[in-house]
Order: structure tokens, then C-alpha cells, then sequence
């Protein structure tokens, strides 16, 4: 019994920092196809998801009210939306939990203050079919024209550096494209 533990443990250990990290998603993959659907924010608009590109880099957390890390990267990434708004970074939260959630949804984002659109995706639909969503917490970096610059699976406390690196990146080769 010991030693089946010592396997599972092992095989867990090697698979799950790959699971951490970025990846870096290929250039040629383009979502911006499937983005033209419309969704509800929390304040009750309908808002076409497209209408978030074009503007700059695009940061897209997905999050549940039972799913703490989430939350812990919301914020993190609120604090990088502002201090990149000036550089045309744009923040969206999509949240998953279900439709008899959605009042302690609106709740929680009021208390928090959060100043970015919060989208609501109740029957995870848009997160999975449109997103891959793999897990929660799971957020995207995506360029002006849809493209998946990066993307990142889970959260620990500190992950939001890389996440500015990718965005200081990303804001610098979009100068340069001019």
C-alpha cells in the first residue's frame, strides 16, 4: 500500500508543475471566430464579447466564489489591469458559478469593487466550449485580434509577476507591429 502511495505521489509530483505554469499558446490559434457571442455581466447588460478586442492586450480570468485562488487572482490581476490601462490592457472576469449563485455573484463583486466587467457563464458553456477552460482558476492573455498569447492554469501567490512579464511583452511587441 506504501509504495502504490509512493507512486500516485511521484506521477502527481511530475505532472502537476506543468500544469502551473504558462504555456505559451501557438500563433495560429485564433478564437476570435467564436467570440462573437453575447453574454450577461453582472449588472445585468448584454454585451457581445468581441466588443473587449481591438483595444489591446485582453486579460481573461475565469473564477468561482467557492474557488479562493481565484478570487486571490482576481485581485492580483485588477492590480495589473490598472496599472496597465494607460498601455490599452483591458481586464474581463467570467464567472462559472451557477444560476442560483448569480445574486451572491453580484454581491461579492460589489463589496470587492471590482471595476472591470464581470461576465456570468452559469452553465460554463462559454468557459469550456469557447475558452477550453481546463480548471479554476484559468486565465488568458489575449492579443487585440483574438490570438491566445498565453495562457495560465491554477494560481500561488507571486504567479501574477509572470503574468506582468507576459503582459510587458506582449505590449511591447504590439508598439513595435506599430
Amino acid at each position: 500500500m506504501v509504495k502504490i502511495l509512493r507512486t500516485t505521489a511521484f506521477a502527481v509530483f511530475l505532472l502537476l508543475p506543468a500544469t502551473l505554469l504558462a504555456h505559451p499558446v501557438a500563433d495560429s490559434v485564433h478564437i476570435l471566430d467564436n467570440m462573437k457571442f453575447n453574454v450577461r455581466t453582472t449588472k445585468g447588460n448584454e454585451v457581445n464579447f468581441a466588443s473587449f478586442l481591438g483595444k489591446g492586450p485582453l486579460l481573461v480570468n475565469f473564477w468561482a466564489l467557492w474557488c479562493e485562488p481565484c478570487k486571490q487572482e482576481m485581485k492580483a490581476f485588477k492590480v495589473l489591469s490598472d496599472k496597465f490601462k494607460e498601455e490599452g490592457v483591458t481586464m474581463v472576469a467570467v464567472n462559472t458559478d451557477q444560476v442560483r449563485s448569480v445574486a451572491k455573484v453580484k454581491a461579492y463583486c460589489n463589496t470587492q469593487r471590482l471595476d472591470f466587467p464581470v461576465l456570468l457563464d452559469p452553465d460554463g458553456d462559454i468557459a469550456r466550449n469557447i475558452f477550453s477552460m481546463e480548471s479554476l482558476p484559468y486565465s488568458l492573455i489575449l492579443m487585440p485580434d483574438g490570438t491566445v498569447y498565453r495562457k495560465h492554469i491554477g494560481y500561488t501567490a507571486g504567479d501574477e509577476h509572470e503574468t506582468e512579464k507576459e503582459l510587458l511583452d506582449l505590449i511591447a511587441k504590439l508598439k513595435k507591429q506599430g
